[in-house]
């Protein structure tokens, strides 16, 4: 039963920041980003159209990175290393997804064995789901969750990229702190719903 506790809890936040990475790989939130942070003042090509190509590539809307700084001249825009690394980031993006759709099935499957065999331990199960988000939260830190992720799941030194190349300029620092924010928002509105979800439609089980 404890196990199918743990797989609740982490499987829940496995899903939800999936999702929510989907969303946020999508041309309107690149556009609503634009002019917001001051790397974006040094930006000499197109905006809008590097980083939609960028985020078609890895929504699997095109296959190569050999576009340029705008619609009507020639690429690559991006340097090799940059190419390199985006490559690596649409694999890594896969398996973020993969995981997501894998995180939701253990999930519901979880959930409903625990709430055929012991609905009372479920409830609690549920009720505490933001115990293990707020750990990693609280005590590890975002940006150290950064820098592990990069370590991890990145083979080579890649991402690591000069100040003026497309990508930095794109989505410097600031940009992934605000993203890392949206991302644990989109996680406390679901855990809040779990939660409210839980208690109005399970506790009246007990």
């Amino acid at each position: 039963m404890r196990l199918l506790k743990i797989l609740l809890w982490i499987s829940f936040p496995v899903f939800v920041v999936a999702l929510a990475a989907s969303l946020l790989t999508t041309r309107p939130y690149m556009q609503l980003s634009e002019g917001l942070y001051d790397s974006h003042e040094a930006i000499e090509y197109d905006h809008d159209y590097v980083s939609g190509q960028l985020m078609d590539y890895l929504n699997y809307k095109r296959d190569d990175l050999s576009f340029g700084p705008d619609a009507e001249t020639e690429g690559p825009v991006l340097r090799d290393i940059e190419i390199r690394h985006m490559e690596d980031v649409k694999d890594v993006y896969t398996g973020v997804r993969i995981a997501g759709l894998l995180a939701l099935v253990a999930f519901v499957a979880s959930g409903l064995v625990l709430y055929k065999k012991d609905i009372h331990f479920f409830y609690k199960s549920l009720k505490n789901i933001y115990i293990l988000p707020a750990f990693v939260i609280l005590f590890i830190g975002f940006s150290l969750v950064f820098t592990i992720f990069h370590q991890l799941f990145f083979t080579n030194d890649d991402w690591i990229l000069y100040s003026d190349d497309v990508l930095i300029q794109l989505l410097p620092q600031m940009f992934w702190l605000v993203s890392g924010a949206l991302i644990l928002l989109i996680l406390a509105l679901f855990m809040v719903l779990v939660i409210w979800f839980n208690k109005k439609l399970i506790k009246p089980k007990l």
